[in-house]
């Protein structure tokens, strides 16, 4: 009996091991998952800059807008440039956020008021704080944007088609102490090449361009200078061909068709010429002199014929 109890004992406690060397295999398994899991999501977010990329994008969304022409310096630019980016770069991020609504309106044109408050922060933030910010009414090619001062705002147009191009950053790379930023320009529907809204208007950027940028201040990145990239766009098979010239001039249009009948009647007559296997020429005018003489000397044979 004692040998059984203690037999019994033995199996008890031989199945509680292997029931614990179970759950420990298991739970060694599971954090193994677990880790591994970490690393290829620490690894991911490593080479993920897609945040990165977007941030970059909505700091120059505005001065891609009106494809600005590049340059060295921010102080050789128009100060009118930089605010008319700062002012659509900072309605753009309303309206991606969803709060442009919660702007004030202006009751007589329905124009939207953008605090100069918010301006001069894009305007920080982009070029550093060393820019000089400036405030009033103020005119570009594109729009006239009046300053209120009771408001301390401007007056911004509302229209659905502003800008020529959306940007897309491609590529994000430090050289010689500066960040290039390559960012691609995709035109806007109202900037296709026809002109008109198209199905096949380009849907990949169709140039490129480097923003510069160079540490500043509280060890921050701000833009210094625009340049042409390297990087060159392919041409797309689908993207809407650019007009020719003289197909906007009815009169050129007419001209063109009736040449283009011209041509394709004497076409048409070449080959009905080359089937018969004979050259047409002209049939050559009688002569009244010549037909005269031939009655003449026919009537002379006839009458030296004797009568039988």
């Amino acid at each position: 009996m004692a040998n059984s109890r203690e037999e019994q004992l033995r199996n008890s406690r031989r199945l509680a091991r292997q029931i614990v060397g179970a759950i420990a295999l298991i739970l060694v398994v599971i954090g193994l998952f677990t880790v591994l899991n970490w690393c290829v999501g620490a690894v991911r977010a490593a080479l993920d800059d897609t945040d990165r990329r977007e941030s970059y994008a909505d700091r120059v969304y505005g001065l891609v807008m009106f494809d600005v022409v590049p340059f060295e310096e921010a102080s050789q630019v128009d100060p009118n440039v930089f605010r008319q980016a700062a002012i659509w770069g900072t309605v753009y991020r309303a309206q991606t956020e969803g709060t442009l609504e919660d702007y004030e309106r202006d009751p007589e044109t329905g124009s939207l008021i953008l605090p100069q408050l918010e301006i001069d922060t894009y305007l920080t933030n982009l070029l550093g704080p060393d820019y000089p910010l400036i405030e009033g009414s103020f005119e570009t090619q594109e729009f006239i944007y009046t300053y209120l001062e009771d408001k301390q705002g401007y007056l911004v147009p509302v229209t659905g088609a502003v800008g020529l191009y959306t940007p897309e950053v491609e590529r994000i790379r430090r050289e010689g102490g500066q960040t290039y930023v390559t960012v691609g320009y995709i035109p806007t529907l109202s900037n296709s090449a026809s002109g008109e809204l198209s199905l096949t208007a380009p849907t990949e950027p169709t140039k490129y361009m480097d923003f510069v940028f160079s540490r500043g201040e509280n060890r921050q990145w701000y833009l210094t200078a625009l340049q042409e990239s390297e990087m060159q766009a392919q041409v797309q098979a689908n993207a809407t061909p650019a007009p020719t010239a003289g197909t906007d001039d009815p009169q050129a249009l007419v001209q063109d068709n009736l040449d283009s009948t011209m041509t394709d009647a004497a076409a048409l007559q070449q080959e009905a010429s080359g089937e018969t296997g004979e050259a047409t020429e002209p049939t050559p005018a009688p002569d009244p002199e010549a037909a005269a003489g031939e009655s003449g000397e026919q009537d002379a044979d006839a009458a030296a014929e004797p009568a039988e």
